[in-house]
């Protein structure tokens, strides 16, 4: 008779623990799969007065956290106005504040000259385009090599330290 009267005891408390447990509670926390939105063979182009600024494409881009920033990958970046292309294996694109973002090597081919940069952070809206790591500007008989570099819109380019400039005939 104990053990009947134990046994149920038991059930009951159990079944008012989990009652009281379950109701009116959501479980907390956020507890969706994060499963990645992605793009193949994309293409940006961005218009004013209906000329074309620029035109990014990429292979791929696999869209971030809260889908304002995309990694991209295979990169080209035609900037029309400057006749400069840039070319990188791969960077970031945030959709929200139109800025471009690379730690891989990026080179830019340009008609006079080529740019070639560890790194490169684009902020598309303003034209600024900044560097810190190293970078080597090459023409027709010139080189300029040096870490750090800032560059805007009126094509006004800074090279910040360690400057090293050498000119042919």
């Amino acid at each position: 008779m104990k053990k009947v009267l134990l046994i149920g005891l038991s059930v009951l408390f159990l079944g008012i623990l989990f009652l009281m447990l379950g109701t009116g509670r959501e479980t907390p926390g956020d507890f969706r799969i994060a499963g990645g939105s992605f793009i193949d063979d994309l293409r940006i182009t961005q218009k004013k007065s209906g000329s074309t600024i620029w035109t990014l494409t990429a292979s791929k881009a696999q869209f971030m956290g809260d889908e304002n920033r995309a990694e991209l990958q295979d990169i080209s970046m035609e900037l029309q106005k400057n006749g400069v292309v840039l070319h990188a294996s791969k960077g970031i694109y945030n959709l929200s504040d139109r800025s471009f973002t690379t730690d891989s090597i990026v080179k830019a081919d340009a008609k006079n000259y080529t740019i070639t940069a560890d790194s490169v952070d684009y902020e598309i809206s303003s034209g600024k385009i900044r560097t810190d790591g190293r970078i080597t500007v090459e023409g027709k008989g010139f080189k300029v090599e040096g870490k750090g570099m800032k560059a805007d819109s009126a094509q006004r380019v800074e090279i910040l330290n360690d400057v090293k400039a050498t000119f042919n005939k």
